[in-house]
């Protein structure tokens, strides 16, 4: 008798053409792309999942999303653009997610804002920096971290104040690289410094070559930048002092990538790290706010070590999609885009949140014009990113100038 019943109901289902209520129709998909294999920047990648996996339990303990689940898919990258693509592709046609966040390198990005605007479906990019992520001007794309002219402007004015004089850079052969050598050159040799560049794949493991042809340069290079990601800013960054180049009392190192900020930092670089510069977009509760202070406590008790920069921009990226999904009370991408250029007003953990509407510069499009950015120096081994010394900016300086190594 129950399988009859069962079979009527079945046929009345194909006859009328109804869908059965899924469980996947209870819950919304969000979908993140990070690197977290070989050869992207799998530190970074972690973080940035680790902090939007904090962002998804918090909306579901509090009820979820227009009373549905949020349920984050996760897309390995690799740091490779073609894998973004077909990332991209699954996350929105097979997985069927309403919008995306994430990302850490600036060539995948590319490539994966091609999908989102093909589709129709927003993308927030939380840590690519090249300024050709936003200045394509797709309406699809917004970005809540810097973009390399924004950080990079302000670290070269850092520099030129600081009394530096000749300023090499070594950038990776990517998006973000080329544009981190081009951004200091433009804005360094206007000030009247003299700039030493040179490009390098992103595969090279062994910078003795450049480090060599920089250390014997005359005029001396007294500041070295590392435009690097992944594994290759720490290894430059260890046979630079292996050479006696930098850190060094003569020669200041910038690790301009975001791999300086975590424990693999240490375990690789050991004692070349200490002076060595950084420049993180965010620290944990510089500015203070209400959501940064419960963030870290969150992020302290899951993971047992203060967040970085990169882990709160995942938090971020997954609260401000929330916010547009509250605001709009829709997953309808149209209306989701519409809302984040509009309605998104929120104080995330690094500040209030608001993407940027006007197209001059290109790069300016959907930016957060207001990401908080830091010029910090190691003063010891092992050193935790939220302990070292803060130069600049002033406001927030612990510290009165450049820390100069004694050898």
């Amino acid at each position: 008798m129950v399988r009859k019943m069962l079979l009527f109901i079945l046929g009345l289902v194909v006859i009328l053409g109804l869908t059965p209520v899924t469980q996947a129709q209870n819950v919304t998909k969000i979908g993140i792309v990070a690197p977290l294999s070989a050869p992207g920047g799998v530190e970074t990648g972690q973080a940035l999942v680790e902090g939007a996996k904090i962002a998804a339990e918090e909306l579901n303990a509090g009820g979820g999303l227009l009373g549905k689940k949020v349920e984050l898919v996760i897309g390995d990258t690799s740091g490779q653009p073609e894998k973004g693509t077909a990332v991209m592709e699954r996350l929105v046609t097979h997985d069927k997610v309403v919008a995306v966040g994430g990302e850490a390198h600036s060539s995948v990005a590319l490539a994966e804002i091609e999908v989102a605007h093909r589709y129709g479906i927003p993308i927030v990019i939380s840590e690519a920096w090249a300024d050709s992520v936003t200045a394509k001007g797709y309406p699809e794309v917004f970005r809540l971290t810097v973009c390399n002219s924004l950080i990079y402007s302000k670290a070269a004015k850092w520099i030129k104040d600081a009394g530096f004089k000749h300023v090499a850079v070594i950038g990776e052969n990517s998006d973000w690289g080329l544009g981190v050598i081009q951004v200091f050159k433009d804005n360094l040799s206007a000030a009247g410094i003299k700039v030493t560049s040179m490009s390098a794949e992103r595969t090279v493991t062994d910078f003795t070559p450049q480090l060599m042809q920089l250390k014997n340069m005359q005029p001396p290079v007294d500041f070295l930048v590392d435009g690097f990601t992944g594994a290759g800013e720490i290894l430059m960054i260890k046979q630079a002092y292996q050479l006696g180049f930098a850190p060094s009392k003569n020669t200041a190192i910038l690790g301009a990538g975001m791999d300086t900020l975590y424990p693999g930092f240490w375990e690789t670089a050991g004692e070349a790290g200490v002076y060595v510069l950084s420049n993180p977009a965010g620290l944990p509760g510089i500015p203070k706010t209400k959501t940064s202070d419960k963030f870290t406590k969150a992020f302290k008790a899951k993971l047992n070590r203060e967040p970085d920069a990169v882990a709160m921009e995942g938090y971020d990226t997954v609260m401000v999609l929330a916010e547009a999904i509250t605001a709009s009370k829709s997953t309808d991408g149209k209306a989701l885009v519409a809302a984040l250029e509009d309605k998104v007003n929120w104080e995330g953990t690094r500040g209030t949140i608001k993407f940027n509407k006007e197209k001059n510069p290109p790069w300016a499009y959907h930016m957060w014009m207001d990401v908080p950015v830091f010029i910090i120096q190691y003063t010891k081994i092992n050193q935790d990113p939220s302990q070292a010394a803060i130069l600049w900016p002033e406001k927030y300086a612990t510290v009165k100038a450049y820390i100069r190594p004694p050898k």
